[in-house]
């Protein structure tokens, strides 16, 4: 079973399709318990990432509703 290296440098887009790759082999329910632990971790850090991300783009779109960012 691998586990999440490096989350940094992933994208939203490659976040999520990594997190449902994590749902899919738990949904299928032939893991077995010590595979099966180190998985759900993973997409817990898989959605972290994705809430960073999405996060952060409900800021910058705040600040462009809000006035206080311009277009250079």
């Amino acid at each position: 079973m691998e586990t999440v290296k490096n989350t940094e440098t992933l994208t939203f887009e490659q976040a999520m399709e990594q997190l449902e790759l994590v749902v899919r082999r738990l949904d299928n329910g032939e893991l077995p318990l010590e595979d099966a632990i180190p998985s759900f971790l993973d997409g817990l850090e898989y959605i972290k990432v994705c809430q960073e991300k999405l996060n952060k783009a409900e800021g910058k779109l705040a600040m462009f509703r809000d006035g206080r960012f311009e277009i250079q």
